[in-house]
């Protein structure tokens, strides 16, 4: 769960409350089944919404694999959860990895179809993805 103060915007609420779900899409498409308070089968959006949840952070890659359990995070995957969480009144964060999978400060790998680019076209590749 992701929780971070937020500065005071007018009539907007002073603390942000959310949830990183990237991770969303893959365990829907293995099976998992989330259930609200009362035990019975529901969106898992809806009920992070229901638990006070008003911000949704995603992250999006560059060249995921394709393979359903493991190979999510794509640019249109992203957009689609995106959508679907607009939908239902959530704040939206992205998270950009420069990567196929996985990035952190330590673990930086390129993108595979970027790993023989030159500074220059890394820079177009970074601006185009962004």
């Amino acid at each position: 769960m992701l929780l971070a103060a937020a500065p005071s915007m007018g009539n907007a609420a002073p603390f942000a409350k959310g949830a990183d779900v990237g991770w969303l899409p893959q365990m829907e498409a293995s099976g998992f089944t989330f259930r609200g308070d009362d035990g019975k089968p529901a969106d898992c959006l809806d009920v992070l919404k229901q638990h006070g949840m008003v911000t949704i952070r995603l992250r999006v890659w560059v060249n995921p694999s394709q393979d359903p359990r493991s190979g999510h995070c794509s640019r249109d995957e992203v957009a689609a959860m995106a959508e679907r969480a607009h939908k239902k009144g959530f704040r939206i964060m992205i998270d950009f990895h420069y990567s196929d999978t996985w990035a952190d400060p330590s673990h930086q790998p390129k993108p595979k179809a970027w790993e023989k680019h030159d500074l220059q076209q890394l820079k177009r590749d970074v601006f185009d993805h962004t």
